[in-house]
């Protein structure tokens, strides 16, 4: 056998193949990514099969608070997309047929969708909860939210929370009030307030706080006629710990976005724990998150 001619082989396609992964990560970076979550795809399903704790649900039996230390996560979306979008976008557009399968991933290991109605009747103790829960949000209010996100909503019969800016409804790239009422009466769309406009609320002062959140929430009323929760998500996850007094002393329930996930025994609604969701991951890349 000629090594040396092997070896030459050998240093001719490897030299082929870096040629052209560096031209695709130039000039196409997206197909190197799928390849690579489709690796990682193959090696999270290998884990989660293997392991029972995924599989193990009794969705019949449910825990008041303090019976049981459950888990909920809240994961967090904001567009729903036709089209991928670039890697770096990932954490804010989501394509529609990717948020269906992740949506049925959790269903399909006995998670169960619960709305922030639940959340707060459990926490006061009038309701008990499965194991299993989750909530799923939507900020910003953004059109892809009643085109694609809603119809998968109403295929499976799960509640979503859409967070609106009160300035930018009925804008480019934003459903309208009456695109939000029609959601908001099938009664699995939650329509709340994300700020009279998106801000920095942290650099404004807690008065101005309150009348923008306060003027919001009751415009959401006025425009779907009826009472709305009150619940709110800070803009850029920016806030203050006087802004979260503040707001909880006017009822508010209130969201953070810092990857975290709440825990039941140390439950604070008026700082609760969101996590992203990216438009790469696979079910079960999130069911190893949130387990």
């Amino acid at each position: 056998m000629n090594y040396k001619k092997v070896i030459l082989v050998l240093i001719i396609v490897f030299v082929i193949l870096l040629a052209t992964f560096a031209a695709l990560y130039v000039f196409n970076r997206n197909v190197l990514y799928n390849i690579y979550d489709g690796i990682k795809y193959i090696k999270q399903g290998i884990e989660v099969n293997l392991s029972s704790e995924y599989r193990n649900t009794d969705k019949t039996k449910a825990y008041f608070k303090g019976e049981k230390n459950i888990k909920i996560p809240i994961l967090l979306y904001h567009e729903i997309t036709v089209e991928a979008p670039e890697r770096s976008m990932a954490y804010m557009r989501t394509t529609k047929d990717n948020f269906e399968k992740q949506v049925a991933g959790l269903l399909e290991y006995g998670y169960t969708v619960i709305s922030y109605d639940d959340l707060i009747a459990y926490n006061n103790g009038k309701k008990a909860l499965p194991e299993k829960v989750v909530l799923i949000d939507f900020d910003d209010g953004f059109i892809g939210n009643y085109l694609y996100a809603f119809d998968i909503v109403k295929k499976y019969n799960i509640p979503i929370n859409i967070y609106v800016v009160d300035d930018l409804v009925g804008t480019p790239g934003y459903f309208n009030w009456e695109q939000a009422k029609e959601m908001s009466d099938t009664g699995l769309v939650s329509i709340n307030t994300h700020g009279k406009t998106h801000i920095f609320y942290n650099k404004e002062n807690k008065d101005t706080l309150v009348e923008h959140i306060e003027y919001a929430h009751h415009n959401i009323e006025k425009k779907l006629g009826k009472s709305v929760t009150k619940v709110f998500t800070y803009p850029y996850g920016a806030y203050t710990d006087e802004d979260l007094k503040a707001l909880k002393q006017v009822g508010f329930v209130q969201n953070l976005t810092n990857d975290e996930i709440n825990n039941s025994d140390s439950l604070n609604l008026y700082g609760l724990s969101r996590i992203y969701v990216m438009n790469h991951y696979s079910k079960y890349k999130i069911l190893k998150m949130i387990k």
